[in-house]
């Protein structure tokens, strides 16, 4: 029968069906490339793919980014035989490498044509080359249901999931290269988590001794140039007989190592002991010391003659009354040390005058004040560092008119 082509979509439509329906599969898909509608494609190719997949994928790639490949996706979730699959796998490789499409959908579902590939090679370059635009959650449960390991430890790596990449790359492929590839990549991304680099090393470690007893290559780690390993570490994971022969080198070593430390230490301690003895005959030092307190001196704070009641004296040469020390002290301790201040002065005040009462009660009472308010001196010490950012006038305005009160 001869078809006469009409210009009109529907009479189109109408010649590819008639094609089809005859099984002139390769006519429609040249009816189709002729007439450039994209409609058309996404309506006919599957029908095609199934037949003649090579050529239509052929013509697909000469439409390039006019095509939606989103749309044409449903057209490649029913291929069944290998050769659909592998003008699938064709036609959407194009379209993402060629193309620069970044959606996701495309990518997942070229994951999984990937995964069905006998070459796993080839499904670890794909990940290594688009990692960015796949679902990872997505491709691992694939992966594993394929039981491609060696991708799954790639893609637990990329996800610094490397505890379980090195796991896997030992118990399901038995590869210690594989898991040792995977420890240095997470001390190169990862330096500082110096204590899960070393559990990683130790795992690779256990399986070389338990599983395939070579001390060599268990002494090859130790002898690495970023030592995170000694020997102390893997010697557990040894049987309780075995020569020393293999790694006696590897003891000594670390004998001596241990040795230095504990000379280190001891140096340490004579210096320790050395600062002690000085800081304790400081101390005893200043309780002896004394100064001269001229009649004209004031105290610093209520710029009264200091002789007039009972007052300290700091190295420094700052002197306060203790009434004003204490008042001033307050502002800067916690709440519970502020009543606790208070508290304490007031027991001295009433017991200062009863000569029956100044007994052990007052110089205790003496004492834990002292501790408090003489630990340094108010002007000089942190408490006047931490007022740094402290206004020198107050923030309540009844405060600042109360003060220029004052200062009239």
């Amino acid at each position: 029968a001869v078809v006469s082509t009409q210009s009109t979509g529907e009479d189109i439509e109408k010649v590819i069906m008639h094609h089809i329906h005859d099984q002139q599969y390769t006519s429609a898909l040249n009816t189709l490339r002729k007439k450039r509608n994209p409609e058309l494609f996404y309506k006919h190719v599957p029908t095609l793919m199934k037949y003649i997949p090579r050529n239509t994928v052929d013509v697909l790639e000469q439409f390039g980014r006019s095509l939606d490949p989103q749309k044409l996706l449903p057209s490649f979730i029913h291929c069944k035989t290998a050769d659909q699959k592998e003008q699938a796998l064709r036609y959407l490789e194009f379209v993402v490498f060629n193309n620069k499409c970044k959606d996701e959908a495309i990518h997942n579902f070229l994951l999984s044509l990937f995964v069905q590939q006998e070459d796993e090679s080839l499904l670890i370059d794909f990940l290594r080359k688009t990692d960015a635009n796949v679902d990872r959650k997505y491709a691992l449960r694939l992966c594993s249901e394929h039981k491609k390991w060696k991708a799954c430890c790639y893609i637990y790596t990329k996800m610094g999931l490397y505890e379980e990449a090195v796991k896997l790359a030992l118990t399901k492929l038995g590869d210690v290269f594989e898991a040792e590839n995977t420890a240095s990549y997470a001390q190169d991304f990862s330096p500082d988590d110096h204590e899960m680099i070393k559990k990683l090393w130790l795992m690779i470690a256990r399986h070389v001794v338990e599983k395939e007893d070579d001390i060599k290559r268990v002494m090859d780690f130790i002898n690495r140039g970023d030592q995170v390993l000694k020997i102390e570490d893997i010697l557990p994971f040894f049987k309780d007989f075995v020569y020393i022969k293999d790694f006696k080198e590897a003891i000594c070593k670390s004998l001596e190592v241990y040795n230095q430390n504990i000379n280190q230490l001891n140096e340490d301690m004579r210096d320790a002991t050395e600062s002690a003895e000085r800081i304790h005959n400081d101390i005893n030092n200043l309780k002896s010391k004394n100064c001269v307190v001229e009649a004209s001196k004031k105290c610093y704070l209520c710029d009264i003659p200091l002789l007039t009641r009972s007052f300290y004296v700091f190295p420094c040469s700052h002197m306060f009354h203790t009434a004003c020390l204490v008042k001033e002290i307050t502002q800067y301790l916690t709440k519970r040390r502020s009543e606790e201040v208070t508290k304490l002065y007031k027991v001295l005040m009433n017991l200062k005058d009863d000569e029956k009462t100044r007994t052990e009660r007052y110089r205790n009472s003496k004492a834990q004040l002292d501790d408090i308010i003489a630990e340094e001196c108010l002007l000089c010490g942190e408490h006047m560092i931490s007022t740094i950012d402290k206004p020198f006038l107050p923030q309540d305005e009844d405060e600042y008119e109360l003060l220029k009160q004052e200062w009239a």
